[in-house]
């Protein structure tokens, strides 16, 4: 599906792996989509740093209740987005799910809540080189299903609740004019992030079941945000810790589920 000449792909690979060594990696993935450096690596048991020359990115190998996953932070882009799936279909990883945030897009959902995009309206620049106007982004019902299952409780828990629906993704954060939103908002969406649909995407193309899991960390629509080491901003913090292990859950039922034998 990656299409460009072959030292690109293994440029990616040497950017995100010590010497683009593929073994280095788990057979699952979690991405910090804009974030996660003090907090993914933690989850891990005997985290490993594994990771290759981008000063952006970092790469983690470990253990999750007795599956290998690797946790990768890295830095927020559709570009970053494509070079996680990149490196997830190189090494034919069984599934990917990013961690990061967003802003919401309607004023009932507040900031500390916790959105999973189902589908998401493609309003980046990176999707449209792989595939047409009209081709969806979507992600995987079954991990859906599974990540729900696990962040809802957790979420809860904090006092903040779980929305399910249909978001965007964008490549121009400064460019969210009043007439962008108002069209988004008469389209139902949920929230607006920068990644989601690369990786729904892509991750499709790739045949890798994928999904993400988005801490609100503002209101686009309210003009609002969680700050800088404000009360609220350490509310996003706790929700965005616990959908990180939510997504390392789902990594391990989903994991469970390849696992078991099938009926006949």
């Amino acid at each position: 599906m990656f299409r460009c000449p072959r030292y690109l792909l293994d440029s990616v690979r040497n950017l995100m792996v010590r010497d683009g060594k593929l073994d280095l990696l788990g057979d699952y993935i979690v991405v910090g989509l804009g974030g996660g450096f003090d907090v993914l690596p933690q989850l891990l048991e005997d985290a490993v740093d594994v990771s290759g020359y981008a000063r952006t990115i970092k790469t983690y190998t470990g253990h999750f209740k007795g599956v290998r996953v690797s946790v990768i932070p890295m830095g927020g882009s559709p570009s970053y987005a494509e070079w996680a799936v990149a490196l997830a279909y190189i090494r034919r990883a069984k599934a990917l799910i990013g961690v990061g945030w967003c802003g919401a897009l309607r004023e009932d959902v507040e900031i500390g809540d916790a959105i999973i995009p189902v589908a998401v309206v493609r309003d980046e620049d990176v999707t449209k080189h792989y595939v047409d106007a009209q081709f969806p982004a979507v992600a995987d019902p079954k991990l859906v299903d599974i990540a729900a299952k696990a962040a809802e409780p957790r979420v809860k828990r904090l006092g903040s609740k779980l929305w399910l629906g249909v978001t965007v993704t964008t490549s121009a954060m400064l460019a969210e004019t009043p007439e962008r939103i108002d069209l988004w908002r008469r389209q139902g969406a949920l929230c607006v992030d920068c990644e989601s649909s690369v990786i729904y995407t892509l991750g499709y193309l790739a045949g890798i079941p994928s999904a993400a899991l988005l801490a609100v960390s503002d209101n686009v629509v309210l003009g609002r945000d969680c700050g800088f080491g404000t009360e609220l901003s350490r509310r996003v913090d706790e929700v965005y810790e616990e959908l990180a292990e939510a997504a390392l859950e789902a990594i391990a039922e989903h994991h469970k589920l390849l696992q078991a034998p099938r009926e006949a």
